[in-house]
């Protein structure tokens, strides 16, 4: 049984035998290689870190939730389960921070991976020639075939299938669906969204006001914001000067529906909380998906997780080569074979140019 914890001892330095970081050209060539050489079967573990260039802040980069606010606290499963406050408390910071998720669009590194996955993805279709006679046409040619196996992430925001991913295993769930925790019965969030707006009119009506960034402080990676308290709330607007000034909402007021199939149970997000266990079915795929592969490459995480750091570990332990590619130390770095202490956006999308993939679609919008 895993958890999904956060294990917040400090990372110390650990001594290894990795060559020293490369500089960024060599990178390039040296990670194409590591690709190539996975014979179609690398196995990609993403994180927070992947996001913040399409405006999604981390975890514990240089402006993530736990670096500029040490006292974060999540909502954790058992109190969103058993509190009634504390279903109120997240349904009212997920109404503010879900619409920004829904209008994030996938930054390159998103892009770069898909390609990588499918390398004709982005480039123009194209009619083939047809085959000689006692022939057959080979779509599932060197080409096509791509380069990236498995693809899984700890992100909750959708962005690698947003950007053309296949078959990705969401670790930690999704962000845009919503399940009763009685009878099951799911939905889209988005729809959920408006039904929160229906029974919430003044927080419907200040969300899509001017005044919005005096009720909460900050976006978080998981999709919701750190709301100010109403004592917090007026005196933001003080500051601001604003001369519309709004009441000052109280979570604990905020209203959510029953499921609208069962009508007593209460919707869950399809996320997995801190303190809730991995779906047995994701543990089992994962697992699989790295013993299967030829190499494992990560990117964009401290690994501050257990339910992501136990991947590393067991492709260490099954002998399968490991890339890194993440800004800062991380927990892992005694374990992988190649480390690149840099951005994912520029080192990506220069290695698909240099597997002869097409230019990969995207901007960087930073927040």
């Amino acid at each position: 049984m895993h958890l999904r914890t956060s294990l917040s001892r400090a990372m110390t330095t650990a001594t290894t035998t990795r060559r020293p970081e490369a500089p960024f050209a060599a990178a390039v060539q040296e990670l194409a290689a590591f690709l190539r050489d996975g014979g179609s079967k690398i196995a990609v573990i993403t994180g927070a870190g992947i996001s913040t260039d399409s405006g999604i802040p981390d975890y514990r980069g240089e402006n993530g939730t736990y670096t500029l606010n040490p006292e974060y606290k999540p909502v954790f499963y058992q109190p969103f389960v058993t509190s009634d406050e504390a279903r109120r408390r997240y349904w009212a910071r997920s109404f503010l921070g879900f619409p920004p998720v829904m209008t994030t669009e996938p930054n390159p590194s998103h892009y770069a991976l898909a390609a990588l996955q499918s390398p004709l993805l982005f480039e123009p279709p194209t009619i083939p020639a047809s085959p000689a006679v006692g022939e057959h046409y080979k779509p599932e040619d060197e080409k096509n075939r791509g380069f990236i196996s498995t693809l899984i992430t700890q992100n909750v925001d959708g962005l690698h299938q947003k950007a053309g991913a296949k078959d990705t295993i969401e670790l930690h769930g999704t962000l845009h669906q919503i399940k009763c925790m009685k009878c099951g019965h799911e939905q889209d969030r988005s729809d959920f969204q408006q039904e929160l707006a229906g029974l919430n009119l003044e927080w419907d009506s200040v969300l899509k006001s001017q005044t919005i960034t005096s009720l909460y402080s900050r976006m978080n990676a998981d999709g919701d914001v750190e709301l100010r308290t109403p004592d917090d709330q007026q005196q933001q607007q003080d500051h601001l000067g604003q001369q519309k000034k709004v009441n000052a909402l109280d979570y604990r007021k905020f209203v959510y529906p029953t499921c609208s199939c069962c009508g007593s149970g209460q919707y869950k997000p399809s996320v997995v909380f801190f303190g809730e266990n991995i779906p047995v079915h994701s543990k089992e795929a994962t697992n699989q998906a790295i013993l299967e592969s030829n190499g494992l490459l990560v990117i964009g995480t401290s690994f501050s997780t257990h339910s992501a750091f136990r991947l590393v570990k067991l492709a260490k332990d099954a002998g399968v080569p490991i890339a890194m590619v993440n800004l800062g130390q991380t927990r892992a770095d005694p374990l992988v074979d190649y480390r690149y202490d840099m951005g994912c956006t520029q080192l990506l999308t220069a290695v698909a140019q240099e597997l002869e993939i097409s230019e990969v679609p995207g901007i960087i919008k930073r927040k």
